[in-house]
């Protein structure tokens, strides 16, 4: 009786561990992906959630790739976001489909407990195209956006302005010139310009922008904001901006080609 106890205290343990923790997923929805669940998430009590969507290099069929950078590597090293966080991962040369993102997140509400009125997004590079494209599909979903080091169809600049985004490029930006969120911060400021946070670095280029995914600032601001009322007000105008590191690139992996889907 003793053993059969012991087994049984055993297998609730593991249960208890399996609800938090990181978790791979390659069936089910749009994308393969990787599912955070932070220390202390209880089933049944929704949590905000963090989607993150990866640049050009990352892309491929092991999801193991995602935690070269970017959110789930930042929590492997040990940081602490209270918020689930997904990391889907494209096939490679395969831009980002909001429809698959869209399906994506339908999945998570149905696997995990999501706070519906707290969906962010954030992505560089390819991630931040595909971060504008998400956000100008489905406005009506996210509470807050970071794309940076990206750029977009400027014909989604209306549907842009309803949401909060931070906006962040580097000036020396040879592989995704700074110019792309340039022109998109301006589309967007012409349609409303109260929600929009550009942050410009003068003296940084591309492969800069994956410390960020390190930084308490950027969780911060994103999970600041909420929806309310089908709603979603700038909630910081004026976000910590962390003290990024100057990065000599060694190769161009996530050079985006600005005239094909993403």
């Amino acid at each position: 009786m003793k053993h059969v106890f012991i087994f049984l205290m055993l297998m609730l343990s593991s249960v208890t561990l399996m609800d938090a923790g990181i978790s791979y997923h390659t069936k089910g929805s749009g994308y393969p992906f990787i599912l955070s669940k932070p220390k202390g998430y209880v089933k049944g009590q929704p949590m905000p959630l963090i989607v993150f969507l990866h640049g050009k290099s990352l892309s491929g069929d092991s999801l193991e790739k995602l935690k070269a950078y970017g959110t789930i590597s930042a929590i492997m090293k040990g940081k602490q976001i209270p918020a689930l966080v997904v990391a889907p991962q494209t096939p490679e040369g395969q831009g980002w489909v909001p429809a698959k993102i869209m399906r994506l997140i339908n999945h998570i509400k149905r696997i995990a407990s999501v706070d519906t009125n707290r969906i962010y997004v954030t992505g560089m590079s390819m991630g931040g195209y595909g971060t504008f494209r998400f956000v100008a599909a489905y406005p009506h979903i996210v509470a807050a956006a970071a794309p940076m080091a990206g750029g977009g169809d400027l014909h989604g600049a209306k549907n842009l302005s309803t949401v909060p985004l931070w906006v962040l490029h580097g000036k020396k930006d040879v592989d995704v010139p700074f110019v792309q969120s340039l022109k998109m911060v301006a589309a967007i400021a012409k349609c409303d310009s109260t929600k929009c946070i550009f942050t410009p670095f003068p003296k940084l280029g591309h492969a800069e922008f994956t410390q960020m995914f390190e930084k308490d600032e950027l969780y911060e601001w994103l999970l600041a904001h909420k929806r309310e009322n089908g709603i979603s007000s700038l909630k910081i105008p004026s976000p910590r901006i962390p003290t990024l590191r100057y990065i000599s690139a060694k190769k161009k992996k996530d050079s985006v080609n600005t005239a094909l889907p993403r």
